[in-house]
C-alpha cells in the first residue's frame, strides 16, 4: 500500500529513510496533524552537513522526532501498528510504516531479455550510451528505468532527447556527464547543484576547493519571497 492511497491520516506515522522522500513527507504529514518519527542515521546524505542540521531543526519545529539510526527490524502489534527497533537499540511504535530509502528500476516483465536489451550491471537499470541507444538497434530508455539521477525534470529531458534522436536524424546527448540541479521541497526548500565540498576534495580539484556562505535573507528574492 502506497502513502498516497491512505483514506484516513495516521496517527503516528514512521518515516524509514532521511532522503527527499522522506524528509518531504514527514514534515508534511506532521503539518496535517499526524505525530512523525523519522528514522534515518543522517537527512539528506548527499547534501552538506549545514544543509541538514537546518533541516533537522526545521522539521523539529514541525513536530516530527528524529531518530539518529537505521531500522534494524520491524514487527507488527496486536491490532494493528508496529514496532520498529532501531540500530541504537530505541524502539519506534506507530500505527503505519513507510519505507522511504530509495527507488531501484523495475524492469521485469518488459520482455527486455527477449529483445537482448541488457541491463546495468551498476545501476540494474536498462544499459544505455550517452545517446540513451541501448544495446538493441532502434530500442531507446529513459528516465528512472535506466537508474540514472532520479529527478522527475531530468527525465522528461532524456524523453524529450530520445523521441527527437528516434524521430529525427539528430543525435543530441541525453546522459548528464555532471550532476544534474534538484530541490528537496521541505519548508525552508534544499536545492544542490554539483559536487558537495567533501566529493570535491576527494575528488582533488586542481588548486584546491574553496568554500563560501551566504544566508538566504541576505537575498533579495528570498527575502521578498518569505
Amino acid at each position: 500500500e502506497g502513502i498516497f492511497s491512505l483514506d484516513t491520516l495516521p496517527e503516528r506515522l514512521t518515516v524509514v529513510g532521511g532522503g527527499p522522500v522522506g524528509c518531504e513527507l514527514a514534515q508534511a504529514f506532521a503539518r496535517l496533524g499526524s505525530s512523525v518519527t523519522l528514522v534515518a542515521p543522517r537527512l539528506l546524505p548527499g547534501h552538506e552537513p549545514e544543509a541538514s542540521d537546518d533541516l533537522a531543526a526545521a522539521l523539529r519545529a514541525d513536530g516530527v522526532a528524529l531518530v539518529a539510526a537505521r531500522a534494524a527490524a520491524v514487527e507488527a502489534r496486536a491490532g494493528g501498528g508496529h514496532a520498529l527497533t532501531c540500530s541504537d537499540g530505541s524502539v519506534v511504535e506507530g500505527t503505519a510504516l513507510l519505507s522511504a530509502v530509495g527507488r531501484v528500476p523495475v524492469t521485469e516483465g518488459l520482455g527486455l531479455s527477449a529483445l537482448g536489451v541488457e541491463l546495468s550491471a551498476a545501476t540494474g537499470g536498462i544499459a544505455v550510451d550517452a545517446k540513451l541507444r541501448t544495446t538493441v538497434k532502434g530500442v531507446y530508455a529513459a528516465g528512472d528505468c535506466t537508474g540514472d539521477q532520479q529527478y522527475t525534470h531530468y527525465a522528461g529531458f532524456q524523453g524529450a532527447i530520445a523521441a527527437r534522436n528516434i524521430l529525427l536524424p539528430l543525435s543530441d546527448q541525453g546522459v548528464a556527464t555532471s550532476r544534474v540541479p534538484g530541490c528537496v521541497f521541505t519548508s525552508p526548500e534544499v536545492a544542490k547543484v554539483g559536487l558537495t565540498e567533501s566529493e570535491a576534495r576527494a575528488e582533488g580539484k586542481a588548486g584546491g576547493v574553496a568554500v563560501a556562505y551566504r544566508r538566504m535573507g541576505q537575498v533579495d528574492r528570498a527575502v521578498t519571497m518569505g
